[in-house]
């Protein structure tokens, strides 16, 4: 049986569902302050060097070797995120052949 007859068969139900009222909860957290359960939860950081603006017609006219400024200084740290918030800032360096960051600051938390 193909999955298009096999939806050519399914039965629909219409639910209702009534306005959730919320309660005060009383029970556990979810976690229970058991941080470690996430231990194994991928997650994926980005660093962001900077950023560069430019028009359209400057993107389409750059060829190989073109060269874009980027709106940081050489010094200045590059930003840690995860999910797109800064977590943290570091300095490049060169990991054998690969680029590393070297942690010089942690986001402070919010209260």
């Amino acid at each position: 049986m193909t999955s298009n007859s096999r939806d050519a068969n399914a039965q629909t139900h219409i639910i209702e569902l009534s306005e959730f009222q919320h309660q005060p909860s009383g029970g556990a957290s979810i976690l229970g302050g058991n941080l470690h359960l996430l231990d194994s939860v991928p997650v994926r950081l980005t660093v962001a060097v900077g950023n560069v603006e430019t028009t359209v017609a400057e993107l389409l006219a750059l060829k190989e070797a073109s060269v874009l400024k980027i709106d940081r200084g050489a010094d200045t740290p590059v930003d840690l995120l995860l999910n797109g918030n800064v977590v943290a800032r570091g300095q490049l360096v060169a990991v054998d052949d690969n680029f590393g960051i070297r942690i010089t600051e942690v986001a402070a938390g919010k209260a």
